[in-house]
This record gives structure tokens, sequence and C-alpha cells, in this order.
């Protein structure tokens, strides 16, 4: 009598007994990280003709954290149409808009920025206390150009409801809405009045940033460090330190200085592993700085490897200048 209640549940629901097991793998797959694997599961389970929210919508966020932006906003945008007042729907159809507006050309990219905007605006509206949806909205406003609905204003305001509910995320929203519109002297104080913002690496990272793109390398490479010096528990905050060795050690190459900074922050980089994206980028700066101090055979090692296993034509390029 409980199994035909509990069916009886599951078909009121429009759902079935598989697709529930189904999901909880699918849970399970996506806290492991593992998207490759969740899009073999999922991907005989979904055709032209599937309907299903639910099945489109995790195919589509599988494909998304996979880089597949243009197969994942196609899966996400069936997904929606299903069912639109999903908000975390709507917030993975906003990041499949934005990677797919960052790979377009110049005269389709402002096609998604519109999309991405549209829908994280939804996710705002259908779910206003979820702090994720609010941070992605107001980091929209503050990186798109005035053409796709970026405004710095809204970007502030979007920080200040954002502080209420998480102070953290709220003042680096806003520190980064200032570093962007290139008000340094309000990014100082905000950070000079913080002793939260002061205890994190992203004030010291982004001023970094803003120094080596104006190339004032040896400014750059002083607040990488400090940077670096900021350990934190959380993910982001992680992320963002290593980040930093990255680009102590790239800004060292560029400065022409402080070499053996350079070279243990890079060891360190490379040592954590879990930023791969940029561990061939990493290993051919540190190769540059072991040349920089005469280190020849340490260089090769790192560089012949390198160039018989990357793909990046641009990285071989640059190593073949330099073997």
């Amino acid at each position: 009598m409980k199994r035909i209640t509990i069916a009886a549940l599951l078909l009121s629901l429009g759902l079935s007994a598989e697709p529930i097991e189904l999901r909880h793998q699918v849970a399970e797959l996506w806290q492991q990280h593992d998207f490759a694997a969740t899009k073999v599961l999922l991907a005989d389970k979904v055709s032209r003709k599937t309907k299903d929210a639910w099945l489109l919508a995790a195919l589509g966020r599988s494909e998304l954290e996979l880089g597949q932006a243009t197969e994942a906003e196609a899966l996400l945008a069936r997904a929606i149409k299903a069912e639109p007042a999903n908000a975390q729907y709507q917030f993975w159809f906003g990041r499949a808009s934005c990677d797919s507006a960052q790979q377009a050309s110049m005269f389709s990219a402002l096609g998604y920025a519109k999309r991405c905007r549209k829908a994280f605006e939804q996710a705002v509206t259908l779910a206003p206390a979820d702090t994720g949806y609010l941070k992605a909205l107001g980091k929209y406003y503050a990186q798109a150009p005035g053409i796709a609905g970026g405004d710095k204003d809204q970007a502030l305001a979007i920080a200040a409801r954002l502080e209420q509910q998480d102070p953290l995320q709220g003042q680096l929203l806003k520190l980064e809405v200032l570093f962007t519109a290139e008000d340094t002297t309000a990014a100082e104080q905000l950070v000079e009045s913080s002793a939260l913002l002061q205890s994190r690496p992203e004030p010291y990272f982004m001023r970094g940033i803003q120094l080596a793109q104006s190339r004032d390398y040896p400014a750059a490479i002083a607040e990488f460090s400090k940077a670096s010096g900021k350990v934190v528990a959380d993910d982001d905050g992680k992320r963002n330190r290593l980040l930093a060795l990255y680009q102590l050690g790239r800004a060292s190459v560029m400065a022409k200085a402080e070499y053996q900074q350079g070279i243990d922050a890079l060891t360190e980089f490379l040592a954590d592993g879990s930023l791969p994206d940029f561990n061939e980028w990493a290993q051919f700066r540190l190769s540059q700085l072991y040349l920089a101090q005469d280190e020849r055979q340490k260089a090769e090692a790192i560089l012949t490897p390198l160039l018989a296993s990357t793909n990046d034509d641009n990285l071989k390029s640059e190593i073949k200048k330099v073997l």
C-alpha cells in the first residue's frame, strides 16, 4: 500500500521512480565536479522532442561546466521555455549566454549579452534572497558596456542590496565596480575603511591587475604579493590567492625584476594544481624566470616536454623563440 501511495505522489508531480534515482545520480556527480560523466549519463535521455525541463536543464548545465556554451544555451533555452519560473534554470541560461557572448563575433555578442542580462534579472526577480543571483547580476552591470545594459549605478545599487544579506560579497562587488569604473581613489578608501576587505586577497589582486594593465609592474608585484599573503578558507578566496601567485610570476617576467619572488610564486601555484587552465602558461613563465637567472637547464627541462604536449599555438610560438 505504501508503494502505491509513493507512486501516486510521484505521478502527481509528473515524475516516475526512475527520474528520482537519476536526479540523485546527477547530484552526486555534480558534487564530484564530474560533468563529463553527467553528460554521458543524460545524453541518450534527451532528444529534440524532449520537453522535460529538468532533463534539459541538467544536461545544459553539464555542457556549460564543460565549456560548451552554445550547446548549453540551446538546451537551457528549452528548459526555461518549459519552466520559466525556475530561477536556477534562468541563472544557468544567463551564464551560458554570457559565455556565448565572449566567444561570439562582435555582431552576435550583443544579442547573447542582452539575453544574459535578462536571464539574470529574471533569476533575481524569482529568487530575490539568493545572493549568487544578485552577485551575478551586479557583475554584469559592472562589466558590460552601456550598449548591452552595463550600468555603474545599477551595479552599486545591487552591491548595496547584496551587502545587507552578505556583507563580504556586497563589499567585494562594490570594490569590483569601483575598480572597473577606474575610480581608484574610492576603491582604496573602501578598503581602508573595511577590516573585512583587508583580510582578503581580492582587493590587492584587483589593484594589482589594474597596475599591471597600466604596465606599472613593480607596483603590481607589491599588490600581488599582499594578495598571496592572505590565506582564506573559502573557494573564491583560494582561487583569487592562486591567481595572485600566477600574476606575480607574470609581472616578475614583465618587470625583469624580483626573479626569485616570481619563481617561488609560480612554483607554489603549480604545486597546488587546482587551476589547470593556467598551468601551461605558468610553466612557460617559470622557465622565463629561470632563463633570466641563467639557469637554462632548468628552463629547458620545462620547455621541451611542454612544447611536445601543448595544443596552444601561441604558446608553441613563444617556446620556440627561447629554445
